[in-house]
Protein backbone atom coordinates (compact mmCIF):
# COMPACT_ATOMS: atom_id res chain seq x y z
CA UNK A 1 0.00 0.00 0.00
CA UNK A 2 1.28 3.22 -0.25
CA UNK A 3 -0.86 5.71 2.04
CA UNK A 4 -2.04 9.29 1.38
CA UNK A 5 -0.57 8.94 -2.33
CA UNK A 6 -4.58 9.95 -3.77
CA UNK A 7 -5.53 12.60 -1.25
CA UNK A 8 -3.05 14.85 -2.02
CA UNK A 9 -4.83 17.20 -4.36
CA UNK A 10 -2.36 18.18 -6.14
CA UNK A 11 -1.46 14.53 -7.61
CA UNK A 12 -4.17 14.35 -10.26
CA UNK A 13 -4.52 11.82 -12.72
CA UNK A 14 -4.89 14.27 -15.65
CA UNK A 15 -1.64 15.91 -14.80
CA UNK A 16 0.83 12.54 -15.89
CA UNK A 17 1.90 11.75 -19.46
CA UNK A 18 -0.95 9.28 -20.70
CA UNK A 19 -1.27 6.21 -23.23
CA UNK A 20 -4.04 7.59 -25.27
CA UNK A 21 -6.12 5.19 -27.19
CA UNK A 22 -7.51 7.54 -30.28
CA UNK A 23 -8.42 6.19 -33.08
CA UNK A 24 -7.40 3.13 -32.52
CA UNK A 25 -8.67 -0.11 -30.94
CA UNK A 26 -8.29 0.45 -26.77
CA UNK A 27 -6.79 -1.59 -24.40
CA UNK A 28 -7.93 -4.84 -22.52
CA UNK A 29 -8.45 -4.50 -18.77
CA UNK A 30 -9.76 -7.59 -17.82
CA UNK A 31 -11.58 -6.79 -14.53
CA UNK A 32 -13.87 -8.84 -12.20
CA UNK A 33 -14.97 -11.11 -14.67
CA UNK A 34 -15.69 -8.26 -17.24
CA UNK A 35 -13.34 -7.32 -20.42
CA UNK A 36 -13.37 -3.42 -20.73
CA UNK A 37 -12.24 -0.84 -22.81
CA UNK A 38 -9.50 1.21 -21.51
CA UNK A 39 -9.43 4.58 -23.40
CA UNK A 40 -6.37 6.28 -21.43
CA UNK A 41 -3.59 4.92 -19.17
CA UNK A 42 -0.85 6.93 -16.85
CA UNK A 43 1.01 6.29 -13.54
CA UNK A 44 -1.97 7.82 -11.73
CA UNK A 45 -4.73 6.04 -13.69
CA UNK A 46 -6.55 4.89 -16.34
CA UNK A 47 -10.06 5.27 -17.75
CA UNK A 48 -12.55 2.63 -18.65
CA UNK A 49 -15.14 3.69 -21.37
CA UNK A 50 -17.82 2.53 -20.74
CA UNK A 51 -18.08 1.07 -17.45
CA UNK A 52 -19.25 -2.61 -17.77
CA UNK A 53 -23.19 -3.51 -17.72
CA UNK A 54 -24.45 -6.26 -15.07
CA UNK A 55 -23.23 -4.43 -11.86
CA UNK A 56 -23.25 -1.97 -9.98
CA UNK A 57 -19.93 0.18 -9.58
CA UNK A 58 -19.17 1.82 -6.26
CA UNK A 59 -16.78 5.22 -5.86
CA UNK A 60 -13.81 4.00 -3.60
CA UNK A 61 -14.16 -0.08 -4.35
CA UNK A 62 -11.00 -1.68 -4.73
CA UNK A 63 -10.72 -3.94 -7.75
CA UNK A 64 -8.31 -6.39 -9.17
CA UNK A 65 -7.44 -7.04 -12.88
CA UNK A 66 -5.09 -8.02 -15.50
CA UNK A 67 -4.57 -5.40 -18.24
CA UNK A 68 -3.59 -6.48 -21.80
CA UNK A 69 -1.22 -3.43 -23.41
CA UNK A 70 0.67 -3.61 -26.98
CA UNK A 71 3.97 -3.27 -25.83
CA UNK A 72 4.53 -5.48 -22.83
CA UNK A 73 2.90 -8.49 -21.30
CA UNK A 74 -0.63 -8.47 -19.86
CA UNK A 75 -0.06 -6.68 -16.16
CA UNK A 76 -1.98 -7.26 -12.92
CA UNK A 77 -3.49 -4.25 -11.79
CA UNK A 78 -4.97 -3.52 -8.20
CA UNK A 79 -6.98 0.19 -8.24
CA UNK A 80 -9.83 1.53 -6.63
CA UNK A 81 -12.73 3.83 -8.41
CA UNK A 82 -11.50 6.89 -8.38
CA UNK A 83 -14.76 8.52 -10.24
CA UNK A 84 -18.21 7.45 -11.92
CA UNK A 85 -19.89 9.59 -14.45
CA UNK A 86 -21.80 8.95 -17.27
CA UNK A 87 -19.21 7.91 -19.69
CA UNK A 88 -17.24 5.42 -17.42
CA UNK A 89 -14.86 4.79 -14.69
CA UNK A 90 -11.53 6.59 -13.31
CA UNK A 91 -9.75 3.82 -11.63
CA UNK A 92 -6.13 4.82 -9.64
CA UNK A 93 -3.73 2.41 -8.24
CA UNK A 94 -4.50 1.35 -4.78
CA UNK A 95 -1.49 -1.05 -4.70
CA UNK A 96 2.21 -1.44 -6.32
CA UNK A 97 0.64 -3.20 -9.27
CA UNK A 98 0.66 -1.39 -11.92
CA UNK A 99 2.60 -0.64 -15.53
CA UNK A 100 5.71 0.99 -14.51
CA UNK A 101 7.09 4.13 -16.25
CA UNK A 102 8.92 2.14 -18.64
CA UNK A 103 5.93 0.15 -20.05
CA UNK A 104 3.47 3.27 -20.04
CA UNK A 105 5.51 5.08 -22.09
CA UNK A 106 6.64 1.48 -24.27
CA UNK A 107 3.14 1.53 -24.77
CA UNK A 108 2.61 5.36 -25.96
CA UNK A 109 5.57 4.88 -28.15
CA UNK A 110 3.72 1.80 -29.93
CA UNK A 111 0.53 3.76 -30.42
CA UNK A 112 2.42 6.80 -32.10
CA UNK A 113 4.03 4.34 -34.16
CA UNK A 114 0.54 3.06 -35.39
CA UNK A 115 -0.72 6.15 -35.77
CA UNK A 116 2.06 7.53 -38.32
CA UNK A 117 2.17 4.16 -39.57
CA UNK A 118 -2.04 4.10 -40.05
CA UNK A 119 -2.28 7.76 -41.93
CA UNK A 120 0.88 7.28 -44.08
CA UNK A 121 -1.40 4.55 -45.43
CA UNK A 122 -3.00 5.61 -49.12
CA UNK A 123 -6.82 4.72 -48.37
CA UNK A 124 -8.97 3.73 -51.63
CA UNK A 125 -12.32 5.27 -51.35
CA UNK A 126 -14.93 2.65 -52.64
CA UNK A 127 -18.21 3.94 -54.35
CA UNK A 128 -21.31 3.42 -52.00
CA UNK A 129 -23.79 3.45 -54.89
CA UNK A 130 -21.12 1.71 -57.89
CA UNK A 131 -20.71 3.06 -61.61
CA UNK A 132 -21.30 1.23 -64.58
CA UNK A 133 -19.47 -1.73 -64.69
CA UNK A 134 -18.51 -1.44 -60.62
CA UNK A 135 -19.97 -3.46 -57.91
CA UNK A 136 -21.60 -2.40 -55.00
CA UNK A 137 -20.10 -3.34 -51.76
CA UNK A 138 -20.64 -2.39 -47.95
CA UNK A 139 -16.99 -1.52 -47.86
CA UNK A 140 -16.11 2.76 -47.80
CA UNK A 141 -13.17 2.62 -47.73
CA UNK A 142 -9.77 0.57 -47.41
CA UNK A 143 -6.19 0.52 -46.88
CA UNK A 144 -3.14 -1.61 -45.93
CA UNK A 145 -3.71 -1.16 -42.40
CA UNK A 146 -7.98 -0.53 -42.10
CA UNK A 147 -11.16 -0.18 -43.80
CA UNK A 148 -14.56 1.17 -43.03
CA UNK A 149 -17.88 -0.64 -44.30
CA UNK A 150 -21.37 0.52 -43.44
CA UNK A 151 -23.37 -2.12 -41.41
CA UNK A 152 -26.44 -3.91 -43.24
CA UNK A 153 -30.37 -2.61 -42.21
CA UNK A 154 -30.87 -4.70 -39.71
CA UNK A 155 -27.35 -5.51 -38.46
CA UNK A 156 -25.61 -4.51 -35.01
CA UNK A 157 -22.69 -2.57 -34.33
CA UNK A 158 -19.98 -4.42 -32.98
CA UNK A 159 -18.38 -3.00 -29.70
CA UNK A 160 -15.29 -0.68 -29.92
CA UNK A 161 -12.07 -2.74 -28.84
CA UNK A 162 -14.38 -6.24 -29.98
CA UNK A 163 -12.25 -8.55 -32.76
CA UNK A 164 -14.47 -8.65 -36.03
CA UNK A 165 -13.93 -11.22 -38.80
CA UNK A 166 -15.24 -11.26 -42.51
CA UNK A 167 -14.00 -12.21 -46.38
CA UNK A 168 -13.49 -9.66 -49.13
CA UNK A 169 -15.30 -11.32 -51.33
CA UNK A 170 -14.24 -9.85 -54.88
CA UNK A 171 -15.85 -12.79 -57.06
CA UNK A 172 -16.98 -16.51 -56.71
CA UNK A 173 -13.19 -17.57 -56.71
CA UNK A 174 -11.11 -15.02 -55.14
CA UNK A 175 -12.02 -14.46 -51.05
CA UNK A 176 -10.01 -12.59 -49.32
CA UNK A 177 -10.34 -13.20 -45.07
CA UNK A 178 -9.47 -10.27 -42.94
CA UNK A 179 -9.78 -10.15 -39.23
CA UNK A 180 -9.11 -6.68 -37.24
CA UNK A 181 -10.49 -4.75 -34.56
CA UNK A 182 -13.40 -2.32 -33.99
CA UNK A 183 -11.57 1.15 -33.51
CA UNK A 184 -14.43 3.75 -33.92
CA UNK A 185 -18.44 3.73 -34.41
CA UNK A 186 -19.94 6.18 -36.20
CA UNK A 187 -23.29 6.61 -37.40
CA UNK A 188 -24.12 3.13 -39.21
CA UNK A 189 -20.57 2.88 -40.33
CA UNK A 190 -17.58 0.74 -38.72
CA UNK A 191 -13.43 1.40 -38.88
CA UNK A 192 -11.42 -1.74 -38.38
CA UNK A 193 -7.85 -1.75 -37.66
CA UNK A 194 -6.73 -5.42 -39.60
CA UNK A 195 -4.71 -7.76 -37.89
CA UNK A 196 -0.88 -7.84 -39.30
CA UNK A 197 0.04 -8.69 -42.15
CA UNK A 198 -3.40 -6.45 -43.25
CA UNK A 199 -3.88 -6.18 -47.38
CA UNK A 200 -0.71 -6.17 -49.66
CA UNK A 201 -0.84 -4.45 -52.44
CA UNK A 202 -1.95 -7.01 -54.65
CA UNK A 203 -4.93 -6.83 -52.76
CA UNK A 204 -5.14 -3.45 -52.91
CA UNK A 205 -4.84 -3.48 -57.00
CA UNK A 206 -7.11 -6.45 -57.03
CA UNK A 207 -9.56 -4.06 -55.35
CA UNK A 208 -9.10 -1.04 -57.23
CA UNK A 209 -9.44 -2.98 -60.48
CA UNK A 210 -12.91 -4.40 -59.18
CA UNK A 211 -14.46 -1.63 -57.90
CA UNK A 212 -12.82 0.60 -60.98
CA UNK A 213 -12.98 -1.09 -63.82
CA UNK A 214 -12.52 1.80 -66.20
CA UNK A 215 -10.04 3.52 -64.45
CA UNK A 216 -12.65 6.13 -62.89
CA UNK A 217 -10.97 5.89 -59.30
CA UNK A 218 -12.06 8.98 -56.74
CA UNK A 219 -8.53 10.77 -55.37
CA UNK A 220 -7.06 8.87 -52.08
Amino acid sequence: MRPNRWSEPQLDRRGYPRAEYRRTAPALLELEGYRCAVRDLAPGGLRVEPAPAGRVWEFGERLTGVLHLRACRPVLIGAAIGRIDRAGLALVPDSEAWPDLDSIDAERSALVRWHHERRSAPRLPLPAVPGAGGASTPLRDVSATGLRYALAPAERAPAAGSHVAGELRLDAETVIPVRGQVIRHVGREIAVALDPPGLTPEILALLRRRYFPEGGEASV
